[in-house]
């Protein structure tokens, strides 16, 4: 207990950037449990969603990383060049439905390709949908400077990279940035655990025992919106204003204590781990 406590105490953590991400997606959670959704509602959902942290990043002038599917990008073309403006855009797939375990990659390199025409810039990182990556090998072909699908925690359901790296690492020319999980017990910090595990005192103690000098906190903004489908509890419990007002605290706390907030890419330039 002593040796944890000295931690808390370190100035290691106070150093702390705090990278705020966002997957910007169809809103196809209801269809996993076989729920219809039509295709305006997924697309909505998200939209009104978007709309909401942006004004909040607006509020208190943060920047953040916002991966983008392709589909979406088509549906809202003038929103995505306006966020771009501000933050970092990244490609989130062609498709939320996409399985890119399963796919190649010729299906991301469209969607690369096609993000950055609408937005006009070029685009240097990938996360997949669901962390569905196709590896680093095959990623490589892309053109992608880093990756950010690694969430190094067991999800039932999902995925088990419990015993991966939390660190940084540069694997077939693809710089990884792993998901924000704490060194104790592997606490992560994103939407569903700050939903569903204590809301900002969850945050805080996840980020009080995280021992690097970055964390990654992935969101959806569909979230951000009350979800009313009869989906799961678990996720959508908390969703709405209520996440919503977890966030803007976290934020105001981070900000309290001298953290700053970057993009994916704007980090990886500030640290050098990229020219």
């Amino acid at each position: 207990m002593a040796n944890v406590l000295e931690y808390l105490k370190a100035e290691v953590w106070k150093k702390m950037n705090v990278l705020l991400s966002f997957d910007v997606e169809e809103f196809d959670l209801p269809r996993e449990y076989l729920i219809y959704i039509s295709e305006e509602e997924m697309y909505l959902q998200s939209y009104r969603g978007l709309l909401r942290i942006l004004d909040l990043l607006d509020k208190y002038k943060l920047k953040a990383t916002f991966f983008v599917t392709l589909n979406f990008a088509k549906k809202y073309p003038e929103l995505i060049r306006e966020v771009s403006e501000k933050h970092e855009i990244g490609c989130h797939g062609y498709s939320h439905i996409d399985n890119y375990n399963k796919k190649g990659t010729e299906r991301i390199s469209d969607a690369k390709k096609g993000i950055e025409k609408i937005i006009g810039k070029k685009i240097y990182g990938f996360r997949a949908p669901r962390g569905n990556c196709p590896g680093f090998r095959e990623l490589s072909k892309t053109g992608f400077v880093y990756d950010s699908s690694l969430h190094p925690v067991f999800i039932p359901g999902r995925y088990n990279h419990f015993l991966e790296s939390r660190r940084i690492f540069k694997q077939n020319n693809i710089i990884e940035i792993p998901w924000a999980t704490s060194t104790f017990l592997r606490l992560p910090l994103f939407g569903f655990a700050l939903r569903n595990f204590g809301g900002l005192g969850y945050a805080k103690i996840a980020t009080k025992l995280y021992k690097l000098n970055f964390a990654v906190l992935g969101f959806h903004p569909w979230e951000f919106i009350e979800i009313s489908q009869k989906v799961p509890l678990y996720t959508k419990r908390n969703s709405g204003d209520k996440i919503f007002n977890v966030v803007e605290k976290y934020i105001g706390w981070c900000l309290s204590r001298g953290y700053k907030f970057k993009s994916c890419y704007d980090y990886l330039k500030d640290e050098n781990i990229i020219a």
